[in-house]
C-alpha cells in the first residue's frame, strides 16, 4: 500500500509540474509578443545548443574525392560554357549548376553556352522560389525536358543558420538541386527522394577544406583531370578569389561557424551546403530527428521527477537545498547537452532545449509552489507533503 504521504508526494510534484507549465508558457508569450524583448528572441531563435558540436567538438580531417567544385567567380557565359565543356570531356556522372541564367545578354555568347546545356543528358540546372514567384533559367537555355532543382534549402522558418533542409516540395511535385543530383549519380532512389519533404537536419561533412575544389580559369589550362572521371561536379560561387573571407555573396551561417552565438560573419557558400548536401544523401548519413512528441513527453516526466527529487532534497533541508539548487540544475544542465551532443554524434538530434527548460524551471518553482501552498493551507486547509 502506497502511504499517504508519498501520496501526497506525487500530487504535489504533479500540481508543481503543472504550475511550472502554465508559468514557463506566460513567460514565452511575453517573451515572443513584447517588442522590447524582440531583439533577445530573434537571438534566442537563431540559437540551437546543438551547434556547439559542429562549431568546438567536431573536426574532420578527410577530403571528399567524390564531389568536386568549381568555383565560377564573375566569369562570362563563355568562360562558363568553356568550363562545361571541358568537364564534360572527362566523363563525369553528373554536372550541376548552380548558378542562374535569367536573361540574355550577348547573343553569340548565349547561343555556346544554350549548345553546351543542352548536348549533355547529365546536367542539372537550378532554380529558386522567391515568394510567390521562381526564378529560373531564361527559355532560351532551357531544355524542352530539363533536370532541375530548386537551391532554396529550408521552407520552415527565417532562421539565419542553415541547420536543416527540405528536399522535395509535395504540392508542385518538385525536387531539390541536392535531391537531383543524388538521383541522377545513382546514390539515391526516387522512393527515398520523396521523403523528404520535411525539413530533416544537415549532417555536415565540413567546409571548403573538406572537398576538392578548382578555379575557373585554372580548369580552363588543364589538359586532363582523371579525379573527375565518374565524380559529381558542381559549379557554383566559392568567392574571388577563392575562399575570401572577406567576400560573403551567397554566403550563409552553418552550425560551423566558429562563432556559434552573436554570429556575424557568413561561413559557407551555397554550393558547398548543397555539396554537403548530396554527401549525405549519396552515403546515407542521415541524422535522425527525435520527435517533438517524444521529446516534449519526455521533458514532462523529466521535470516531474526532477521536481519530486527537489520536493524530498527540500523537505529534510530548505537551507541545503536553497544554497545547493544552483549546483544542481548546472549538473543537469550540463548532463542533459552532453547527452545531446553524444546522440548527434551517433546522427540522432535531440531538441533538449524544453527539455533543459522544464527541468531546471521547474526546480525554481518548488519555492514559489511553498507560498502557494501557505496560501491554500489557511484558507482551505490544504494538505501537503511540503507542509505536513
Amino acid at each position: 500500500m502506497i502511504s499517504d504521504k508519498k501520496k501526497l508526494l506525487w500530487r504535489d510534484s504533479f500540481l508543481c509540474t503543472l504550475l511550472t507549465l502554465v508559468v514557463s508558457g506566460i513567460l514565452l508569450l511575453i517573451f515572443v509578443n513584447l517588442n522590447v524583448l524582440d531583439p533577445f528572441y530573434k537571438a534566442f531563435k537563431d540559437f540551437s545548443f546543438t551547434d556547439i558540436y559542429y562549431s568546438r567538438l567536431y573536426e574532420n580531417h578527410k577530403k571528399d574525392k567524390d564531389i568536386i567544385i568549381i568555383n565560377v567567380k564573375q566569369s562570362d557565359r563563355f568562360l562558363i560554357a568553356q568550363a562545361i565543356e571541358k568537364v564534360q570531356q572527362q566523363h563525369p556522372i553528373v554536372v550541376g549548376i548552380d548558378a542562374i541564367f535569367k536573361d540574355r545578354k550577348m547573343a553569340f555568347t548565349d547561343s555556346i553556352l544554350r549548345s553546351v546545356l543542352h548536348k549533355y543528358d547529365n546536367i542539372v540546372t537550378s532554380y529558386y522560389y522567391s515568394n510567390d514567384s521562381i526564378v529560373t533559367n531564361h527559355d532560351f537555355f532551357k531544355k524542352a525536358k530539363p533536370i532541375e532543382g530548386f537551391i532554396n534549402v529550408n521552407f520552415f522558418n527565417d532562421d539565419k543558420v542553415i541547420r536543416d533542409f527540405v528536399g522535395y516540395k509535395t504540392q508542385e511535385n518538385k525536387l531539390s538541386f541536392a535531391t537531383q543530383i543524388a538521383l541522377k549519380s545513382g546514390g539515391l532512389t526516387e522512393r527515398d527522394s520523396k521523403k523528404l519533404n520535411e525539413g530533416i537536419p544537415i549532417n555536415y561533412f565540413g567546409n571548403l577544406d573538406a572537398f576538392l575544389t578548382f578555379d575557373i580559369d585554372e580548369l580552363i589550362e588543364l589538359e586532363s583531370i582523371p579525379s573527375m572521371e565518374n565524380k559529381i561536379i558542381l559549379f557554383g560561387y566559392l568567392g574571388t578569389p577563392t575562399g575570401n573571407p572577406f567576400d560573403i555573396e551567397d554566403k550563409h551561417f552553418t552550425p560551423l561557424n566558429k562563432t556559434f552565438a552573436g554570429r556575424s560573419t557568413p561561413d559557407m557558400y551555397g554550393v558547398l551546403i548543397h555539396a554537403n548536401i548530396i554527401k549525405m544523401l549519396t552515403n546515407g548519413s542521415f541524422i535522425s530527428k527525435v520527435p517533438k512528441v517524444v521529446v516534449y513527453i519526455f521533458a514532462l516526466v523529466c521535470c516531474f521527477f526532477t521536481i519530486m527529487f527537489g520536493m524530498r532534497f527540500y523537505k529534510k533541508s530548505t537551507l541545503a537545498y536553497d544554497i545547493l539548487i544552483k549546483l544542481i540544475q548546472l549538473v543537469i544542465s550540463v548532463t542533459l547537452l552532453y547527452l545531446a551532443l553524444l546522440l548527434l554524434k551517433v546522427n540522432v538530434y535531440l531538441f533538449v532545449t524544453p527539455i533543459l527548460v522544464l527541468t531546471v524551471f521547474g526546480l525554481e518553482m518548488i519555492d514559489f509552489y511553498v507560498y502557494l501552498l501557505d496560501f491554500l493551507k489557511k484558507r482551505f486547509k490544504w494538505q501537503s507533503y511540503l507542509l505536513d
